[in-house]
């Protein structure tokens, strides 16, 4: 019997959306010898019930409006607007794409999570769901006193998905992942931003490869049948993995660890974790981890890696025991074929390696290994590039063009301890010319970025060229009405025969013109003391002082916690500092001597 195509071009535009009906196209439904068509469908969110008030949650809206397209080729276009979500799970068909308009964004908030669930009725590779695609889509949650809100994509035996030019922002789980992938294959993710991370299980990563097994999955869907087969065929391609930064640019919420998976399960009988592409990515100021076992890439069982042309970059965080660790833990599975070339790792500072190979069976080493052209930039050598528990020998092992080059260290500088002030050329003020009487002067420099208060009565004060008592003193004109506000810089201490003076500046810029002013004119900050004794890790790059920051004794910089060689320390003090808004802050003081803030540590170590 010959094959009947029905030809058929049906269009109809009913309550925002368009159908389009075709037969005779490859690879749609058959009803005996007749092609059945593929219904076509786009549809507009708002018009089918979605509301991007920023307040409305849009659960059922959605939920509703997937399950009345379950059989069509559906397009889901998502105009600007912010669309809010209650805790809950939204399952997902075959066959959708999301396209996202500019400013359209789906937000989890007050520490609820939603899953996007992608069903696997029946167990194999064909068990799940295929063909969903997210063009521009933004998740958006945030990490508050209700606790972490997250969004996850939970993809069982799934096929053919895609994540282009996606932003997932402040919203992975503490204890989970962005993008979690098992037993699944040909994932596209790319052009993407992942921020944020505050893993109460820190090793977990954004993207994570793994298999189909129910204690793989971020949210175990009611009916799922399990396989334990392999995630492969894995591409993620230019995209960037950053932190929550807060206005100073110091780390709030780490980024997250890119991608990676720390179990094999049935010893691999379903088949190993392979065709995994990391290629084009940047990765900044991941947590670091300092255990055994553990890295900010990790994969264990593995074949057919590729981790190439990425930049690895720490600016405001220290760095992990191992950057790269790939573990083969099973005696009966050779690990070949793993590429690590190309990628520059800027001021990541291991505190072991960069790279480790690491067989449970030494007689088993892994094969068909090329770590090449990869280049570190650095401003604390030491660490070895690349070592390994076997030997990194034989002609299927390409190690070479590796580079490290030290990077020039940033210096730190106070201000010299000059007592003299220069009067600006514009003043017509007539200056006296006096000898000095002071017998006794000592002078104290500091970081010029600290800062005090004017005092109430401070219009009673003078303001001066030099201290008074020194060669050639004089109390300089001044209208105290040009000043904007009360905070003044200081960068200089003075002791007299005269009494205790600042040099001070209306200014935080260095070119600010300085003056000297008596003690009294000035309200500092206050400061508890007492005794502590601790131990903490340090977690983060955080300037290192001699005294507590904007302490009236001045503090200078002695580099930062990057610095110090031993990464766990013993805390021998504490400080907590309460400025002129009542902001409490807190400095910790090192058995070295040196202080630096509390949120350097990793204070649950």
């Amino acid at each position: 019997m010959k094959l009947r195509v029905k030809l058929g071009l049906l269009a109809t535009v009913a309550m925002g959306a368009t159908v389009l009906g075709l037969s005779g196209v490859p690879g749609t439904p058959q009803l005996g010898n007749t092609v059945v068509a593929q219904a076509a469908t786009t549809i507009n969110a708002k018009h089918q019930g979605m509301t991007g008030d920023a307040k409305t949650a849009n659960n059922e809206a959605l939920q509703d409006m997937l399950d009345k397209w379950d059989s069509d080729d559906l397009t889901v276009h998502v105009p600007k607007g912010t669309y809010v979500f209650d805790a809950g799970n939204i399952k997902l068909h075959s066959n959708i794409t999301f396209k996202f308009d500019k400013g359209a964004v789906f937000r989890i908030t007050s520490g609820n999570r939603v899953n996007f669930v992608y069903p696997s009725p029946e167990a194999g590779y064909d068990g799940g769901i295929s063909n969903v695609k997210w063009e521009g889509a933004t998740f958006q949650g945030d990490n508050t006193k209700l606790g972490q809100s997250v969004f996850t994509q939970s993809v069982h035996h799934a096929t053919n998905i895609s994540f282009d030019n996606c932003v997932f922002d402040n919203a992975e789980s503490p204890t989970g992942h962005y993008i979690d992938l098992d037993g699944s294959h040909d994932i596209d993710i790319t052009n993407s931003v992942f921020t944020g991370f505050n893993g109460s299980q820190d090793f977990k990563e954004a993207i994570q490869v793994d298999y189909s097994n129910a204690k793989a999955m971020s949210y175990k869907n009611p009916g799922d049948q399990y396989d334990n087969l392999p995630t492969y065929n894995v591409r993620v391609n230019k995209n960037q993995f950053l932190p929550v930064s807060k206005k100073s640019g110091q780390v709030q919420s780490y980024a997250p660890n890119p991608i990676g998976e720390h179990a094999v399960y049935a010893h691999g009988k379903g088949g190993i974790i392979h065709n995994v592409y990391f290629t084009n990515n940047t990765v900044v100021d991941p947590k670091p981890l300092m255990d055994d076992g553990v890295a900010t890439i990790h994969f264990k069982g593995i074949s057919d890696l590729w981790i190439t042309g990425n930049k690895f970059i720490n600016q405001h965080v220290l760095g992990s025991g191992n950057y790269i660790y790939l573990y083969n833990a099973e005696s009966d599975y050779k690990m070949s074929n793993l590429n690590i070339e190309d990628n520059t790792f800027t001021n990541v500072n291991p505190t072991k390696q960069y790279i480790f190979l690491d067989s449970a069976d030494a007689d088993n080493p892994m094969t068909g290994v090329s770590i090449t052209g990869n280049k570190v930039t650095t401003q604390k050598k030491g660490a070895s590039f690349v070592k390994s528990n076997f030997a990194l020998t034989g002609d299927t092992i390409a190690i070479s063009n590796n580079t490290i080059k030290k990077a020039k260290k940033q210096t730190v500088t106070t201000k010299p301890t000059i007592p003299t002030t220069s009067v600006s050329s514009t003043t017509s003020q007539k200056l006296k010319k006096r000898k000095q009487t002071n017998k006794s002067e000592k002078y104290y420099s500091g970081l010029d970025t600290q800062h005090a208060q004017l005092s109430t009565k401070y219009k009673t004060y003078a303001v001066y060229n030099h201290i008074k008592g020194h060669k050639n003193w004089n109390i300089l004109k001044f209208n105290w009405k040009s000043i904007k506000n009360k905070r003044v810089y200081l960068d200089m201490r003075a002791t007299a025969d005269t009494g205790k003076w600042y040099r001070i500046r209306f200014s935080k810029s260095d070119n600010a013109k300085k003056y000297w002013i008596r003690k009294g004119a000035l309200t500092f900050d206050t400061f508890k003391s007492e005794s502590y004794d601790r131990s903490f890790n340090l977690m983060k790059v955080y300037p290192v002082y001699t005294k507590p920051f904007n302490d009236s004794m001045l503090a200078k910089q002695k580099g930062t916690t990057a610095d110090i060689s031993e990464r766990r320390v013993t805390i021998t003090h504490r400080v907590k500092r309460t400025d002129s808004n009542g902001k409490v802050s807190t400095y910790y003081q090192m058995d070295n001597g040196l202080w630096t803030r509390a949120l350097a540590f990793d204070l649950d170590s």
